[in-house]
């Protein structure tokens, strides 16, 4: 198979200047890892791994019921009987949320040392370190909670997506910092694994129920030059589905009901009716499998997974069946910001279309893993198709997931809010809340989104011998070689709240390469002006090729044609039918109650009227404001009756639209993206 591979940049080999994004990276450094961090000291998270808890004297009345990723409410008691202060029982998955806050952490370091940050992760690895068994092992729970049950329940238990994050942690910090000691700690880790997994007699042949140590390993793969850690990955990934079941025979052996409470039950093999196991994508090899099924993060992550083995390996058939679920998800299963997973019940994919609004799940993680899969695939195929869903992701659905201020978040992602849907007692979930929360017992999204957050400058550039790719529009300054001359690129730009990039290139001495900028879907007229003039470029894959002797320094000024635009869903998906949405650049907007007053399912956009963009400094931190003209329907004239012959009367408005991630930042109210639409022009 022939493949043009690109390596992205390493994030720390880019440096974000200013702009939107530094100003994120900034709130995500400040006011987030701290708050993250307190919060994990809080909820026992950051003492879990000093081995405190002990199962007889510290079993006390806890709170909290388990589901698939763990608990509704904190597993903690105040106090035991007898008054003493309760030492917290160590979850399955509490490995995971240090190791996320240690990477984004470690991304922070390597921009900005800090010794008081260095310190914190220092302690958690010294404690990891002490935890470490001696055949390598190292998971918190299983030492803990459950001794002498590592293993038993792959299926739902997270020790290897715990593990993966561990990878991803110790890698991140090796980079960041190059202190070895982490890395030699999960390289051992890993090494276990490796014993204890694999098609060989005497290694237990499965897999993970929530795929994740897959990419991890890599990653690790490529920090360690490690082989063993590649082969590891692709058995997994071609382990995944094969008859007999490894979820089913794992269960029957340690004698557990492979449904979990019964046919259908929530952990059921035959929950989901694309097949057993379909929640956890292991109702069929991965080369098998057409359509995205189950838990959202875990096809996500799959994803990444598969796209790094294929290029590492060029397993075209591997590529093929990614591509395949690329393209059911993309183009039948995913949200117009980008997010994943319309369902509540186990964060999954629903049936093709089926994209919900006001009970849409849109999971924080899951946007995260979409834009880690996209980027994934633009490491095989430079193609603006990945680079345009991961931008997307990026400024929609990921950064919703943070307050402005930076300490409060999402866990699901709705795209309409009528708060009064979530104030009925029988909606405790509150993960389901449309109002961002300090901290979540699953705590996975604000971690996720943390990491990503500070790692956004590895997305801006990929580039291969002969060829830089520009995929993002960051403030940013990177350097590459290219036939042994060295070459600074440096990145200026206001967007997304302007339509212009410019690129400084600066070449040591003449080199003859290829610059190749993203054309942009949204721009249907993009211009390229080199020194000044423009310059002719060629579009291949949705990008602008630039293919000439670069010679001290040259300006490049992309301009993009970036108007506010009305689009429309497909006409399949039935919640969004007679809607529409708006576009400014890659941002999507939403009306709130606080622009345009309540019951916004009386606002019908009028299609036929041009919209208007205005910069507000003083809103919201500083966005783009889309107002449009609209008809509302009048409510005066309804009183005592709740239906009556068709012929409301309609007011005209003006309607103010904010960007969606910028939603809930006040007062609370409703919220939309998909609005009604009208078209009041008539026929000549």
């Amino acid at each position: 198979m022939h493949l043009n591979r690109t390596s992205f940049m390493l994030w720390k080999d880019v440096q974000i200047t200013g702009g939107f994004w530094k100003k994120r990276q900034e709130t995500n450094e400040r006011v987030t890892l701290p708050a993250e961090y307190e919060q994990c000291v809080k909820t026992g998270r950051i003492e879990s791994v000093k081995c405190l808890y002990h199962p007889e004297e510290d079993r006390h009345p806890r709170k909290g019921v388990f589901t698939i990723d763990g608990v509704l409410a904190e597993n903690l008691a105040d106090e035991k009987e007898n008054g003493e202060k309760a030492v917290p029982r160590p979850h399955h998955y509490w490995d995971s949320d240090l190791a996320k806050w240690i990477e984004a952490a470690s991304y922070s370091l390597a921009a900005h040392p800090d010794q008081g940050l260095e310190k914190q992760i220092d302690e958690i690895v010294d404690d990891f370190e002490k935890l470490q068994m001696e055949d390598g092992y190292l998971n918190t729970y299983y030492t803990v909670v459950e001794p002498g049950q590592r293993w038993t329940n792959v299926y739902t238990m997270h020790e290897l997506y715990c593990a993966g994050h561990l990878m991803e942690a110790a890698c991140a910090y090796y980079q960041a910092t190059g202190k070895k000691k982490f890395l030699e700690i999960i390289c051992r880790y890993a090494d276990c694994i490796d014993r204890t997994f694999g098609i060989e007699d005497g290694k237990i042949h499965g897999y993970p129920g929530h795929q994740e140590i897959e990419l991890a390993l890599v990653k690790l793969y490529r920090v360690t030059g490690e082989k063993r850690y590649l082969n590891l990955a692709r058995y997994f990934i071609d382990e995944r589905g094969k008859q007999p079941s490894f979820f089913e025979e794992e269960a029957l052996a340690h004698g557990r009901d492979p449904e979990e409470e019964g046919p259908k039950g929530i952990l059921g093999k035959s929950f989901l009716p694309a097949g057993p196991y379909a929640l956890f994508q292991a109702h069929l090899p991965v080369r098998e499998q057409k359509t995205a099924e189950g838990h959202a993060v875990r096809v996500a992550y799959m994803g990444c997974a598969m796209a790094d083995l294929v290029a590492e390996t060029g397993d075209e058939s591997l590529w093929n069946a990614c591509v395949v679920l690329w393209k059911n998800v993309t183009q039948k299963r995913m949200y117009l910001t980008g997010g994943i997973g319309a369902k509540d019940g186990s964060e999954r994919f629903s049936f093709d279309y089926h994209l919900p609004n006001e009970s849409a799940y849109q999971e924080t993680c899951a946007s995260v893993g979409m834009t880690m899969w996209a980027a994934r695939m633009l490491q095989i195929k430079p193609d603006s198709v990945y680079a345009d869903i991961m931008e997307r992701a990026l400024y929609n659905s990921v950064i919703s997931g943070v307050s402005l201020a930076g300490d409060t978040f999402f866990y699901a992602n709705h795209l309409a809010a009528k708060p009064e849907m979530f104030s009925d007692a029988i909606i405790t979930n509150p993960r389901m809340f449309p109002r961002r929360q300090k901290w979540f017992a699953v705590s996975c999204c604000p971690m996720n989104l943390a990491r990503l957050l500070e790692s956004v400058g590895g997305y801006i550039y990929s580039e291969s011998e002969t060829e830089f790719f520009v995929h993002l529009f960051i403030d940013s300054v990177t350097e590459t070689v290219k036939e042994n001359t060295r070459i600074q690129i440096c990145q200026e730009t206001q967007y997304p709240w302007d339509n212009k990039t410019r690129l400084i290139v600066t070449a040591q001495k003449p080199v003859y390469t290829s610059i190749a900028v993203r054309d942009p879907a949204f721009s249907r007229n993009t211009k390229v002006l080199v020194d000044g003039k423009e310059a002719e470029a060629s579009l291949e894959n949705g990008y602008l090729y630039l293919r000439r002797m670069w010679e001290g320094r040259t300006e490049i000024i992309v301009e993009f044609e970036m108007e506010p635009m009305y689009v429309e869903a497909h006409p399949c998906v039935r919640m969004d039918a007679g809607k529409t949405a708006i576009q400014y650049g890659p941002l999507i907007y939403c009306l709130e109650e606080a622009d345009n007053g309540p019951n916004l399912s009386t606002v019908f956009a009028d299609t036929a009227q041009k919209l208007t963009v205005k910069y507000e400094p003083d809103l919201l931190g500083g966005v783009c404001v889309v107002e449009g003209k609209a008809l509302r329907a009048c409510t005066e004239d309804w009183e005592g009756m709740l239906y009556r012959p068709i012929g409301s009367r309609f007011e005209e408005m003006t309607f103010r639209a904010v960007p969606y991630y910028a939603w809930s930042n006040r007062e609370p109210g409703e919220m939309t993206v998909w609005i009604n639409r009208v078209h009041t022009r008539t026929e000549e």
